[in-house]
């Protein structure tokens, strides 16, 4: 008797459930309306995450002529390092006769386009003027490190001085 109240029991439910299912139907001939899609949820671009700006990092490497007319010299040769530049990053670019340097096109923004990118000057028998400004941190500071805030195409002149 316990095993025919089960059955019934499991019976008695399964006809509610399919009577609940069919209670929404009335014999209308109207077409079902069609499924709506929801938009996907909107993806928020976490802080951080690097974009690749269309900009270009360029300028002159000079040193200021010892004469009277102060005039800002080229200096060939000169190194010049950026992590942020290009879209390969860690770039780097030689001045050339007249002390001018260019990267490749692309400045690596990492979330923060108005934080300054990191960039490094050597050259032997050079070394940086006395009072230029330290490196905002995380950036790199010591010898040869400046920052430049990259908005669109951008100019950025270097001085080195001889010891």
């Amino acid at each position: 008797m316990e095993t025919n109240t089960v059955v019934t029991t499991r019976t008695a439910i399964a006809c509610a459930v399919l009577l609940q299912g069919l209670a929404g139907c009335t014999g209308s001939t109207t077409a079902p309306s069609p499924p709506v899609a929801s938009p996907p949820p909107a993806v928020a671009q976490p802080a951080g995450d690097s974009v690749l700006a269309d900009a270009t990092l360029s300028g002159m490497v000079y040193e200021v002529a010892i004469d009277s007319s102060s005039r800002h010299v080229g200096i060939e040769g000169v190194s010049v390092y950026c992590e942020q530049c290009g879209e390969s990053t860690h770039n780097f670019s030689y001045t050339d006769s007249k002390g001018e340097y260019v990267f490749p096109h692309g400045v690596w923004t990492e979330g923060r386009p108005s934080f300054p990118i990191r960039i490094r000057v050597a050259k032997d028998g050079y070394q940086d003027p006395a009072g230029l400004p330290k490196p905002t941190p995380p950036n790199p500071s010591g010898p040869g490190w400046r920052e430049v805030v990259i908005h669109g195409d951008t100019r950025f002149d270097m001085e080195l001085v001889r010891p």
